[in-house]
Protein backbone atom coordinates (compact mmCIF):
# COMPACT_ATOMS: atom_id res chain seq x y z
CA UNK A 1 0.00 0.00 0.00
CA UNK A 2 2.81 2.40 0.87
CA UNK A 3 6.51 2.33 0.16
CA UNK A 4 8.59 0.42 2.65
CA UNK A 5 9.13 2.41 5.80
CA UNK A 6 12.44 2.97 7.50
CA UNK A 7 11.82 1.71 11.03
CA UNK A 8 15.08 2.99 12.46
CA UNK A 9 13.89 5.38 15.10
CA UNK A 10 15.49 8.81 14.97
CA UNK A 11 14.77 9.11 18.71
CA UNK A 12 18.23 7.58 19.26
CA UNK A 13 19.96 10.91 18.88
CA UNK A 14 20.68 11.91 22.47
CA UNK A 15 22.60 15.11 21.70
CA UNK A 16 19.98 16.50 19.34
CA UNK A 17 17.18 15.40 21.66
CA UNK A 18 18.79 17.08 24.67
CA UNK A 19 19.41 20.25 22.66
CA UNK A 20 15.78 20.36 21.50
CA UNK A 21 14.54 19.96 25.08
CA UNK A 22 16.88 22.70 26.29
CA UNK A 23 15.69 25.07 23.56
CA UNK A 24 12.07 24.34 24.44
CA UNK A 25 12.63 24.98 28.15
CA UNK A 26 14.57 28.21 27.69
CA UNK A 27 12.29 29.73 25.05
CA UNK A 28 8.94 28.70 26.52
CA UNK A 29 9.81 29.65 30.11
CA UNK A 30 11.08 33.01 28.88
CA UNK A 31 7.90 33.58 26.88
CA UNK A 32 5.82 32.60 29.91
CA UNK A 33 7.52 34.45 32.74
CA UNK A 34 8.99 37.63 31.23
CA UNK A 35 5.75 39.35 30.11
CA UNK A 36 3.62 40.99 32.79
CA UNK A 37 1.07 38.58 34.23
CA UNK A 38 -2.55 39.22 33.22
CA UNK A 39 -5.36 38.91 35.72
CA UNK A 40 -7.36 35.70 35.21
CA UNK A 41 -10.97 36.34 34.18
CA UNK A 42 -14.11 34.52 32.98
CA UNK A 43 -13.63 30.71 33.01
CA UNK A 44 -10.46 31.04 35.08
CA UNK A 45 -12.47 32.36 38.04
CA UNK A 46 -14.62 29.23 37.94
CA UNK A 47 -11.47 27.10 38.09
CA UNK A 48 -10.20 29.19 41.01
CA UNK A 49 -13.42 28.42 42.90
CA UNK A 50 -13.01 24.70 42.15
CA UNK A 51 -9.39 24.69 43.32
CA UNK A 52 -10.24 26.52 46.54
CA UNK A 53 -13.04 24.04 47.18
CA UNK A 54 -10.51 21.20 47.06
CA UNK A 55 -8.02 23.08 49.25
CA UNK A 56 -10.68 23.84 51.86
CA UNK A 57 -11.86 20.23 51.79
CA UNK A 58 -8.34 19.03 52.56
CA UNK A 59 -8.02 21.49 55.45
CA UNK A 60 -11.46 20.82 56.97
CA UNK A 61 -11.88 17.38 58.57
CA UNK A 62 -15.64 17.37 57.99
CA UNK A 63 -15.39 17.96 54.22
CA UNK A 64 -14.48 15.36 51.61
CA UNK A 65 -12.33 16.13 48.58
CA UNK A 66 -14.65 13.92 46.57
CA UNK A 67 -17.61 16.19 47.39
CA UNK A 68 -15.57 19.30 46.60
CA UNK A 69 -14.77 18.02 43.11
CA UNK A 70 -18.46 17.75 42.26
CA UNK A 71 -19.53 16.42 38.88
CA UNK A 72 -19.03 19.23 36.39
CA UNK A 73 -15.23 19.56 36.31
CA UNK A 74 -12.93 16.61 35.81
CA UNK A 75 -10.35 16.04 38.53
CA UNK A 76 -6.86 16.41 37.05
CA UNK A 77 -6.61 20.20 36.74
CA UNK A 78 -8.28 21.15 40.07
CA UNK A 79 -6.19 18.58 41.94
CA UNK A 80 -3.00 19.71 40.19
CA UNK A 81 -3.49 23.40 41.06
CA UNK A 82 -4.78 22.58 44.54
CA UNK A 83 -1.64 20.54 45.20
CA UNK A 84 0.51 23.54 44.31
CA UNK A 85 -1.64 25.87 46.41
CA UNK A 86 -1.27 23.63 49.45
CA UNK A 87 2.51 24.04 49.36
CA UNK A 88 2.63 27.66 48.18
CA UNK A 89 0.84 30.12 50.45
CA UNK A 90 1.29 33.02 48.04
CA UNK A 91 -0.50 31.10 45.29
CA UNK A 92 -3.31 30.23 47.68
CA UNK A 93 -3.67 33.86 48.79
CA UNK A 94 -3.80 35.07 45.19
CA UNK A 95 -6.45 32.51 44.28
CA UNK A 96 -8.59 33.62 47.22
CA UNK A 97 -8.19 37.22 46.11
CA UNK A 98 -9.10 36.50 42.49
CA UNK A 99 -12.58 35.19 43.29
CA UNK A 100 -13.43 38.71 44.43
CA UNK A 101 -13.46 40.27 40.98
CA UNK A 102 -13.26 43.80 42.42
CA UNK A 103 -10.24 43.16 44.64
CA UNK A 104 -6.71 44.30 43.75
CA UNK A 105 -4.56 41.16 43.76
CA UNK A 106 -0.82 40.52 43.79
CA UNK A 107 -0.47 38.48 40.61
CA UNK A 108 3.11 37.53 41.47
CA UNK A 109 1.53 34.89 43.67
CA UNK A 110 0.74 32.97 40.48
CA UNK A 111 4.45 32.56 39.68
CA UNK A 112 4.80 28.99 40.97
CA UNK A 113 1.80 27.86 38.93
CA UNK A 114 3.05 29.57 35.79
CA UNK A 115 6.57 28.14 36.23
CA UNK A 116 5.20 24.60 36.43
CA UNK A 117 2.82 25.22 33.54
CA UNK A 118 5.67 26.79 31.57
CA UNK A 119 7.66 23.61 32.07
CA UNK A 120 4.68 21.56 30.92
CA UNK A 121 4.28 23.78 27.85
CA UNK A 122 7.98 23.33 27.05
CA UNK A 123 7.59 19.55 27.20
CA UNK A 124 4.46 19.88 25.06
CA UNK A 125 6.53 21.49 22.29
CA UNK A 126 9.29 18.93 22.85
CA UNK A 127 6.84 16.03 22.44
CA UNK A 128 5.65 17.71 19.23
CA UNK A 129 9.26 17.88 18.01
CA UNK A 130 9.78 14.19 18.74
CA UNK A 131 6.58 13.18 16.95
CA UNK A 132 7.44 15.22 13.86
CA UNK A 133 10.98 13.86 13.74
CA UNK A 134 9.64 10.32 13.87
CA UNK A 135 6.98 10.93 11.22
CA UNK A 136 9.09 12.96 8.78
CA UNK A 137 12.33 11.06 9.27
CA UNK A 138 14.20 14.33 8.75
CA UNK A 139 15.69 16.37 11.58
CA UNK A 140 15.64 19.52 9.44
CA UNK A 141 11.86 19.30 9.19
CA UNK A 142 11.58 18.75 12.94
CA UNK A 143 13.77 21.77 13.76
CA UNK A 144 11.86 24.01 11.37
CA UNK A 145 8.58 22.87 12.93
CA UNK A 146 10.03 23.62 16.35
CA UNK A 147 10.98 27.13 15.23
CA UNK A 148 7.51 27.76 13.77
CA UNK A 149 5.69 26.56 16.88
CA UNK A 150 7.93 28.48 19.28
CA UNK A 151 7.56 31.65 17.19
CA UNK A 152 3.76 31.27 17.26
CA UNK A 153 3.85 31.29 21.10
CA UNK A 154 0.72 29.16 21.25
CA UNK A 155 1.56 26.95 24.19
CA UNK A 156 3.46 29.51 26.25
CA UNK A 157 0.39 31.74 25.95
CA UNK A 158 -1.66 29.18 27.85
CA UNK A 159 1.08 28.56 30.43
CA UNK A 160 0.35 31.95 32.03
CA UNK A 161 -3.38 31.35 32.34
CA UNK A 162 -5.52 29.61 34.93
CA UNK A 163 -7.13 27.31 32.36
CA UNK A 164 -7.05 23.59 31.58
CA UNK A 165 -5.43 24.08 28.16
CA UNK A 166 -1.81 23.80 29.30
CA UNK A 167 -2.45 20.55 31.16
CA UNK A 168 -4.60 19.14 28.36
CA UNK A 169 -2.10 19.92 25.60
CA UNK A 170 0.71 18.34 27.62
CA UNK A 171 -1.18 15.04 27.59
CA UNK A 172 -2.33 15.50 23.97
CA UNK A 173 1.20 15.74 22.64
CA UNK A 174 2.60 13.07 24.92
CA UNK A 175 -0.07 10.78 23.48
CA UNK A 176 0.55 12.04 19.93
CA UNK A 177 4.28 11.33 20.16
CA UNK A 178 3.76 7.81 21.49
CA UNK A 179 0.97 7.24 18.96
CA UNK A 180 3.39 8.25 16.20
CA UNK A 181 5.91 5.72 17.50
CA UNK A 182 3.24 3.03 17.48
CA UNK A 183 2.52 3.87 13.85
CA UNK A 184 6.06 3.52 12.53
CA UNK A 185 7.76 0.99 14.81
CA UNK A 186 7.60 -2.64 13.73
CA UNK A 187 7.32 -3.81 17.32
CA UNK A 188 6.42 -0.90 19.60
CA UNK A 189 7.42 -1.70 23.16
CA UNK A 190 4.85 -2.23 25.86
CA UNK A 191 5.94 0.96 27.67
CA UNK A 192 5.14 2.98 24.53
CA UNK A 193 1.65 1.50 24.33
CA UNK A 194 0.90 1.66 28.05
CA UNK A 195 2.12 5.23 28.48
CA UNK A 196 0.18 6.28 25.36
CA UNK A 197 -2.95 4.89 26.99
CA UNK A 198 -2.15 6.46 30.35
CA UNK A 199 -1.58 9.84 28.69
CA UNK A 200 -4.91 9.51 26.90
CA UNK A 201 -6.62 8.53 30.14
CA UNK A 202 -5.23 11.53 32.02
CA UNK A 203 -6.23 13.72 29.08
CA UNK A 204 -9.80 12.44 29.42
CA UNK A 205 -9.73 13.27 33.13
CA UNK A 206 -8.78 16.79 32.08
CA UNK A 207 -11.01 17.11 29.00
CA UNK A 208 -13.77 14.45 29.00
CA UNK A 209 -14.54 15.07 25.32
CA UNK A 210 -11.39 13.08 24.48
CA UNK A 211 -13.04 9.87 25.70
CA UNK A 212 -14.33 9.41 22.16
CA UNK A 213 -10.77 9.52 20.82
CA UNK A 214 -10.00 6.20 22.55
CA UNK A 215 -12.11 3.88 20.37
CA UNK A 216 -11.33 5.93 17.28
CA UNK A 217 -7.55 5.79 17.87
CA UNK A 218 -7.65 2.10 18.71
CA UNK A 219 -9.56 1.45 15.48
CA UNK A 220 -7.26 3.44 13.18
CA UNK A 221 -4.17 1.99 14.85
CA UNK A 222 -5.53 -1.53 14.33
CA UNK A 223 -6.40 -0.84 10.68
CA UNK A 224 -3.03 0.75 9.96
CA UNK A 225 -0.96 -2.00 11.53
CA UNK A 226 -3.13 -4.71 9.96
CA UNK A 227 -3.50 -3.36 6.43
CA UNK A 228 -1.10 -0.43 6.04
CA UNK A 229 2.22 -1.85 7.25
CA UNK A 230 3.80 -4.32 4.85
CA UNK A 231 6.39 -5.59 7.29
CA UNK A 232 3.84 -6.79 9.83
CA UNK A 233 5.28 -6.69 13.31
CA UNK A 234 3.26 -6.72 16.48
CA UNK A 235 -0.43 -7.45 15.91
CA UNK A 236 -2.60 -4.41 15.31
CA UNK A 237 -5.26 -5.88 17.56
CA UNK A 238 -2.80 -6.39 20.41
CA UNK A 239 -1.32 -2.90 20.00
CA UNK A 240 -4.71 -1.21 19.89
CA UNK A 241 -6.15 -3.14 22.81
CA UNK A 242 -3.08 -2.53 24.96
CA UNK A 243 -3.35 1.21 24.46
CA UNK A 244 -7.12 1.22 24.97
CA UNK A 245 -6.91 -0.94 28.10
CA UNK A 246 -4.36 1.40 29.67
CA UNK A 247 -6.61 4.40 29.00
CA UNK A 248 -9.61 2.54 30.40
CA UNK A 249 -7.74 1.59 33.56
CA UNK A 250 -7.00 5.27 34.23
CA UNK A 251 -10.54 6.59 33.69
CA UNK A 252 -12.53 3.71 35.18
CA UNK A 253 -12.20 4.80 38.84
CA UNK A 254 -13.59 8.25 37.97
CA UNK A 255 -16.44 6.76 35.95
CA UNK A 256 -17.23 4.42 38.86
CA UNK A 257 -17.16 7.35 41.27
CA UNK A 258 -19.63 9.26 39.10
CA UNK A 259 -21.90 6.22 38.91
CA UNK A 260 -21.91 5.90 42.68
CA UNK A 261 -22.43 9.64 43.20
CA UNK A 262 -24.84 10.47 40.35
CA UNK A 263 -26.25 7.13 39.27
CA UNK A 264 -24.85 7.22 35.73
CA UNK A 265 -21.69 6.04 34.01
CA UNK A 266 -20.31 9.35 32.83
CA UNK A 267 -17.04 11.25 32.69
CA UNK A 268 -18.61 14.72 32.63
CA UNK A 269 -21.98 16.41 33.14
CA UNK A 270 -21.76 19.59 31.07
CA UNK A 271 -22.98 18.09 27.79
CA UNK A 272 -26.52 19.55 27.57
CA UNK A 273 -25.43 23.13 28.22
CA UNK A 274 -22.63 22.97 25.67
CA UNK A 275 -24.86 21.37 23.05
CA UNK A 276 -27.60 24.01 23.43
CA UNK A 277 -25.01 26.73 22.74
CA UNK A 278 -24.03 24.81 19.61
CA UNK A 279 -27.62 24.32 18.44
CA UNK A 280 -28.11 28.07 18.14
CA UNK A 281 -25.86 27.98 15.06
CA UNK A 282 -28.30 25.64 13.31
CA UNK A 283 -30.67 28.59 12.95
CA UNK A 284 -28.38 30.20 10.37
CA UNK A 285 -29.76 30.56 6.85
CA UNK A 286 -28.06 28.90 3.89
CA UNK A 287 -26.75 32.26 2.60
CA UNK A 288 -25.25 32.91 6.06
CA UNK A 289 -23.75 29.42 5.98
CA UNK A 290 -22.05 30.14 2.64
CA UNK A 291 -20.71 33.50 3.86
CA UNK A 292 -19.34 31.86 7.02
CA UNK A 293 -16.58 30.18 4.99
CA UNK A 294 -15.26 33.64 4.16
CA UNK A 295 -16.08 35.43 7.41
CA UNK A 296 -14.37 32.75 9.50
CA UNK A 297 -11.10 32.78 7.58
CA UNK A 298 -8.27 33.73 9.95
CA UNK A 299 -7.46 37.38 10.60
CA UNK A 300 -8.73 38.93 7.36
CA UNK A 301 -11.92 36.92 6.83
CA UNK A 302 -14.29 39.12 8.81
CA UNK A 303 -13.19 42.32 7.08
CA UNK A 304 -13.34 40.64 3.68
CA UNK A 305 -16.90 39.43 4.30
CA UNK A 306 -17.96 42.85 5.55
CA UNK A 307 -16.69 44.43 2.33
CA UNK A 308 -18.35 41.86 0.06
CA UNK A 309 -21.74 41.14 1.62
CA UNK A 310 -24.71 42.88 3.19
CA UNK A 311 -24.70 43.19 6.98
CA UNK A 312 -27.56 40.74 7.46
CA UNK A 313 -25.40 37.97 5.92
CA UNK A 314 -22.51 38.25 8.37
CA UNK A 315 -23.73 40.05 11.50
CA UNK A 316 -24.92 36.90 13.27
CA UNK A 317 -21.55 35.23 12.55
CA UNK A 318 -19.80 37.62 14.96
CA UNK A 319 -19.04 36.72 18.56
CA UNK A 320 -20.50 39.40 20.81
CA UNK A 321 -22.79 41.46 18.57
CA UNK A 322 -26.40 41.47 19.85
CA UNK A 323 -28.30 38.71 18.09
CA UNK A 324 -25.19 36.73 17.09
CA UNK A 325 -25.46 32.95 17.18
CA UNK A 326 -22.97 32.87 20.04
CA UNK A 327 -25.01 35.31 22.14
CA UNK A 328 -28.23 33.48 21.21
CA UNK A 329 -26.72 30.32 22.65
CA UNK A 330 -26.17 32.15 25.90
CA UNK A 331 -29.42 34.10 25.96
CA UNK A 332 -33.07 33.55 25.06
CA UNK A 333 -32.40 30.59 22.75
CA UNK A 334 -30.49 28.84 25.52
CA UNK A 335 -33.20 29.45 28.12
CA UNK A 336 -35.96 28.27 25.79
CA UNK A 337 -34.30 25.11 24.48
CA UNK A 338 -32.58 24.10 27.72
CA UNK A 339 -35.80 24.66 29.63
CA UNK A 340 -37.72 22.56 27.12
CA UNK A 341 -35.24 19.70 27.47
CA UNK A 342 -35.41 19.83 31.27
CA UNK A 343 -39.21 19.81 31.13
CA UNK A 344 -39.63 17.05 28.54
CA UNK A 345 -37.07 14.64 29.97
CA UNK A 346 -35.93 15.62 33.47
CA UNK A 347 -32.50 14.21 34.21
CA UNK A 348 -31.94 13.16 30.59
CA UNK A 349 -31.98 16.43 28.70
CA UNK A 350 -29.08 15.44 26.47
CA UNK A 351 -31.03 12.55 24.94
CA UNK A 352 -33.95 14.89 24.19
CA UNK A 353 -31.67 17.47 22.56
CA UNK A 354 -29.95 14.88 20.39
CA UNK A 355 -33.21 13.28 19.32
CA UNK A 356 -35.17 16.45 18.60
CA UNK A 357 -32.53 18.95 17.48
CA UNK A 358 -29.66 16.87 16.07
CA UNK A 359 -31.23 13.77 14.51
CA UNK A 360 -34.37 15.77 13.80
CA UNK A 361 -32.43 18.11 11.50
CA UNK A 362 -29.31 16.08 10.80
CA UNK A 363 -28.54 17.50 7.37
CA UNK A 364 -28.45 21.07 8.62
CA UNK A 365 -26.55 20.07 11.74
CA UNK A 366 -23.85 18.32 9.69
CA UNK A 367 -23.55 21.23 7.26
CA UNK A 368 -23.15 23.74 10.08
CA UNK A 369 -20.64 21.40 11.74
CA UNK A 370 -18.48 21.57 8.60
CA UNK A 371 -18.54 25.36 8.80
CA UNK A 372 -17.67 25.36 12.51
CA UNK A 373 -14.85 22.88 11.90
CA UNK A 374 -13.55 25.22 9.22
CA UNK A 375 -13.60 28.07 11.75
CA UNK A 376 -12.02 26.06 14.53
CA UNK A 377 -8.96 24.87 12.60
CA UNK A 378 -7.23 28.25 12.23
CA UNK A 379 -4.71 27.79 15.03
CA UNK A 380 -1.67 30.01 15.04
CA UNK A 381 -3.44 32.38 12.63
CA UNK A 382 -1.47 32.44 9.36
CA UNK A 383 0.54 29.33 10.29
CA UNK A 384 -2.60 27.24 9.89
CA UNK A 385 -3.73 29.15 6.80
CA UNK A 386 -0.43 28.60 4.97
CA UNK A 387 -0.12 25.05 6.27
CA UNK A 388 -3.65 24.23 5.12
CA UNK A 389 -2.83 25.43 1.59
CA UNK A 390 0.46 23.50 1.51
CA UNK A 391 -0.94 20.29 3.00
CA UNK A 392 -1.59 18.54 -0.37
CA UNK A 393 1.95 19.36 -1.53
CA UNK A 394 3.40 18.08 1.75
CA UNK A 395 1.46 14.84 1.39
CA UNK A 396 2.85 14.35 -2.10
CA UNK A 397 6.42 14.88 -0.87
CA UNK A 398 5.90 12.51 2.07
CA UNK A 399 4.36 9.92 -0.24
CA UNK A 400 7.48 9.98 -2.40
CA UNK A 401 9.49 9.23 0.76
CA UNK A 402 7.16 6.43 1.87
CA UNK A 403 5.96 8.41 4.89
CA UNK A 404 2.54 9.69 3.86
CA UNK A 405 0.70 6.75 5.43
CA UNK A 406 1.86 7.23 9.04
CA UNK A 407 1.38 11.00 8.74
CA UNK A 408 -2.21 10.62 7.51
CA UNK A 409 -3.05 8.19 10.31
CA UNK A 410 -1.39 10.52 12.83
CA UNK A 411 -3.66 13.33 11.59
CA UNK A 412 -6.87 11.34 11.97
CA UNK A 413 -7.41 11.58 15.77
CA UNK A 414 -6.68 15.31 15.63
CA UNK A 415 -9.20 15.87 12.85
CA UNK A 416 -11.66 13.57 14.58
CA UNK A 417 -11.68 15.76 17.68
CA UNK A 418 -11.97 18.87 15.47
CA UNK A 419 -15.10 17.40 13.89
CA UNK A 420 -16.44 16.25 17.25
CA UNK A 421 -16.08 19.71 18.78
CA UNK A 422 -17.80 21.24 15.74
CA UNK A 423 -20.64 18.72 16.11
CA UNK A 424 -21.33 19.34 19.81
CA UNK A 425 -19.95 22.80 20.66
CA UNK A 426 -19.26 26.28 19.30
CA UNK A 427 -15.73 25.00 18.58
CA UNK A 428 -13.50 27.92 19.48
CA UNK A 429 -9.96 27.83 18.10
CA UNK A 430 -8.31 27.13 21.44
CA UNK A 431 -9.89 23.67 21.53
CA UNK A 432 -7.93 22.69 18.43
CA UNK A 433 -4.41 24.02 19.05
CA UNK A 434 -2.91 20.52 18.53
CA UNK A 435 -3.56 20.97 14.80
CA UNK A 436 -0.55 23.31 14.78
CA UNK A 437 1.67 20.22 14.48
CA UNK A 438 0.02 19.20 11.21
CA UNK A 439 0.12 22.64 9.63
CA UNK A 440 3.67 23.43 10.79
CA UNK A 441 4.86 20.07 9.47
CA UNK A 442 3.22 20.80 6.10
CA UNK A 443 5.08 24.10 5.87
CA UNK A 444 8.38 22.59 6.97
CA UNK A 445 8.23 19.63 4.56
CA UNK A 446 7.57 21.92 1.59
CA UNK A 447 10.22 24.47 2.62
CA UNK A 448 12.89 21.79 3.11
CA UNK A 449 12.02 20.28 -0.26
CA UNK A 450 12.27 23.70 -1.96
CA UNK A 451 15.64 24.35 -0.30
CA UNK A 452 16.92 20.94 -1.39
CA UNK A 453 15.74 21.57 -4.95
CA UNK A 454 17.36 25.01 -4.99
CA UNK A 455 20.66 23.72 -3.67
CA UNK A 456 20.56 20.88 -6.17
CA UNK A 457 20.18 23.32 -9.03
CA UNK A 458 23.05 25.44 -7.71
CA UNK A 459 25.31 22.40 -7.53
CA UNK A 460 24.41 21.36 -11.07
CA UNK A 461 24.83 24.80 -12.62
CA UNK A 462 28.69 25.01 -12.47
CA UNK A 463 29.12 21.57 -14.05
CA UNK A 464 26.62 22.39 -16.78
CA UNK A 465 28.46 25.66 -17.45
CA UNK A 466 31.79 23.83 -17.83
CA UNK A 467 30.26 21.32 -20.24
CA UNK A 468 28.83 24.09 -22.39
CA UNK A 469 32.18 25.88 -22.50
Amino acid sequence: MFAKLDFRMPDRMPTETALALAVCLVVVLTQTLVPEFRRPVADAIGYAHAVLGVVDAVAAPDRAVNDALGGYLNPVFPLFVAGLALIDDSLLSTLRCLIDTKAVCDLSGLTSLFVVQGGMAAFTVFFLFMAVRALAGDSRVAWLVLAIVLAAKIFSGYASQLLTECTAFFFVFLFNWLFARALIMKKPGWPTLVFAGVALGLLILTRPSYQYVVPFSVLVLFLWRTFGMRDGGRSGLVVGLAMGAAAGAVVFPWALRNFMEMGQWTLGTGGPRVLVERLAYNTMTWPEWAVSFIYWLPDFGDNLARSLFAEDLWKRLTWYEPGSFYMMGRGDFFRTVYGEAAKQEPGNGLAFLVREYVWGDLGKHLAVSVSLAFRGQWVGNYVSFVGFILLPFALRILHARGRAGPFIVYCLPNYFILGFYAFVSVNVVRYNEPLIAIFALSIAVVVVRLVDSGLGRLRRTPSQTRKQS
